[in-house]
């Protein structure tokens, strides 16, 4: 069982959800009124241009959770942009 929708049931803020959520989970999550807006942490980690991949339905940079934490920029700052 999900907890968000009992959340949402008691809670009336904006409500924000994280977890294993790409554009179209995303977007229907709002739809369905499970939440007001997705958050996509590791997936901005690994794409920084991530509006535009979603926005062309471009393929996603995998994350690499074990440089993750590492306090060096592998992992963080040095995933591709899409090339144009």
């Amino acid at each position: 069982m999900q907890i968000a929708p009992a959340v949402r049931k008691k809670f009336d803020g904006t409500f924000i959800l994280n977890g294993g959520y790409d554009a179209q989970k995303g977007n229907k999550a709002i739809q369905e009124g499970l939440a007001d807006l997705i958050s996509f942490g590791v997936l901005f980690l690994a794409n920084p241009d991530l509006p535009e991949r979603f926005r062309i339905n471009a393929t996603l940079n995998q994350a690499d959770p074990a440089t993750f934490y590492d306090g060096e920029e592998k992992g963080y700052t040095d995933y591709p942009f899409l090339v144009k």
